[in-house]
């Protein structure tokens, strides 16, 4: 039997056994188990993997580029962060920043971080080549569930926003860096994975202040940067190669999805409100024949000074926002107030409206495409009064 399907079963079955002693360990021994169990458990497992294999050949000359790449990409991952935070608000870090607290994070994330892309490495380097590709898409699976921890939310309870927070939130940030990092194993380099995924949680345990960034835009961050990567490294690799065409050459840059990228990252920004405007759904029927439900009203960021009577705006109650008419506008003590009416109702609304209380006014409408929006939060409502 080749060493390489030695090892691959070997692995399988350590990573079983693996799941095993998480499943039965983890919540009786918690910190042993996270600080040293864990650690042995992956250091050993790559010492096991060098010893059957020993040394193996490194394109130098390439990995330079890849390791200066995957720099970049970590400056631009970790301004990203910090600009977003500019959009919305700082909060403290939850993480140790005492030296102790420093030192153990790098002990019990950085050696299994690289035990783990050492052997992610030797396991798809050391097949022949036709099967490369298979190893490819087997580890790259293996080692998403493994980061995903999936086997603990077996007992949980599914629902369609379980299954849509599962797949978007973690799933796939998750993925796409297994992709980055079992492409650049593949061409012979496990140091580039490690300092990506070393110097982004770096900057977690070390700021100070984290900003408070909305899982979407943490989705879209988390999951376009390690791709672009890949795409550039790849880029650079059919540069190198004297067989690629010019025409192959080209379809490859990245750069003819970075316009596509920054479309996508605006249009995130504006749905969650960054920008002076921000579209909302409508979800009651209260300014039927103006707003229908699954509409969505384009809502601008205003003061009191520009809303007049007849304007539709939205404002802030407990809990919750409120998109209505307003029928009259008074002024006390230097406060404007407002009296408001849902165009469908029979009578204006009990409550007056103070300034601090207005968000915005509706200036433009789009039919029924606010309905995924309005589906998802039902299920979400749903869900959180079962529990």
């Amino acid at each position: 039997m080749q060493k390489s399907k030695i090892a691959t079963i070997g692995f399988i079955i350590g990573i079983v056994i693996y799941i095993v002693l998480r499943v039965i360990f983890l919540d009786k021994l918690g910190t042993i188990y996270t600080y040293l169990i864990n650690p042995l458990f992956w250091i050993i497992l790559a010492l096991s993997i060098y010893k059957l294999f020993g040394k193996n050949y490194e394109n130098k000359k390439f990995g330079k580029q890849i390791i200066d790449y995957t720099l970049i990409a970590c400056l631009v991952y970790i301004i990203t962060y910090l600009i977003s935070g500019l959009f919305v608000t700082f909060g403290d870090n939850p993480y140790s920043q005492t030296i102790k607290g420093i030192i153990i994070n790098i002990w019990s994330f950085g050696t299994v971080l690289v035990a783990k892309e050492y052997i992610r490495y030797r396991l798809i380097n050391n097949v022949r080549e036709k099967d490369k590709k298979t190893i490819f898409i087997l580890v790259t699976i293996l080692f998403t569930l493994i980061d995903l921890q999936i086997w603990k939310r077996f007992g949980e309870e599914t629902s369609v926003y379980f299954i849509f927070m599962l797949i978007f939130k973690y799933c796939v940030p998750v993925f796409a860096r297994n992709i980055l990092y079992s492409y650049l194993a593949l061409n012979n380099n496990y140091k580039s994975s490690v300092i990506y995924e070393f110097i982004t949680n770096l900057y977690l345990w070390l700021s100070p202040i984290l900003p408070n960034t909305p899982w979407v835009m943490e989705t879209i961050i988390d999951t376009t940067i390690p791709i672009v990567l890949l795409l550039y490294i790849r880029y650079t690799k059919n540069k190198l190669d004297k067989f690629r065409t010019r025409q192959k050459i080209i379809n490859s840059d990245p750069r003819n999805i970075i316009p596509l990228v920054i479309i996508i990252i605006l249009a995130i920004w504006f749905a969650i409100g960054i920008f002076p405007i921000k579209p909302v759904s409508i979800a009651s029927g209260s300014m039927q024949e103006e707003l229908h439900i699954g509409d969505i009203a384009i809502i601008k960021k205003c003061n009191s000074n520009d809303v007049n009577v007849g304007d539709i705006i939205e404002y802030q109650m407990e809990g919750y926002t409120v998109i209505h008419r307003i029928v009259a506008k008074n002024q006390s003590k230097g406060k404007f107030f407002f009296k408001t009416k849902g165009d469908n109702n029979e009578q204006p609304d009990t409550e007056v409206v103070t300034e601090d209380q207005l968000i915005g006014k509706v200036i433009y409408k789009i039919r029924y495409l606010g309905y995924p929006a309005i589906w998802l939060h039902l299920i979400q409502e749903q869900e959180q009064l079962e529990i």
